[in-house]
């Protein structure tokens, strides 16, 4: 049996470079531009409100989370959180 060395290595090196140049030309045409979205004035003011048609101020809730925490006086119950959390998962579910 004979077992020749790495005569050929630079043709197999060669070939596989070429396989890749070619692989990522293909590659360079097919990227396109990323996908955008734009979100009209309207939906931007629909934002403004909650489900059930309350008008809501989210910064002044925001400022108002803020503050509690930085007096250290910001509590929520955490089972009702929890709670909340499931019944959320279980409609999705449902739907």
């Amino acid at each position: 049996m004979r077992v020749g060395g790495l005569n050929n290595a630079g043709k197999i090196i060669s070939l596989y470079n070429n396989k890749k140049n070619i692989e990522d030309k293909e590659l360079k045409g097919k990227i396109k531009e990323k996908d955008s979205i734009q979100i009209s004035s309207l939906g931007k003011s629909l934002s403004a409100y909650s489900t059930n048609g309350e008008l809501v101020n989210s910064s002044q809730k925001v400022e108002k989370i803020k503050e509690e925490i930085s007096k250290g006086i910001y509590n929520r119950d955490s089972k009702l959180i929890a709670q909340s959390l499931i019944d959320e998962i279980k409609n999705s579910i449902k739907k």
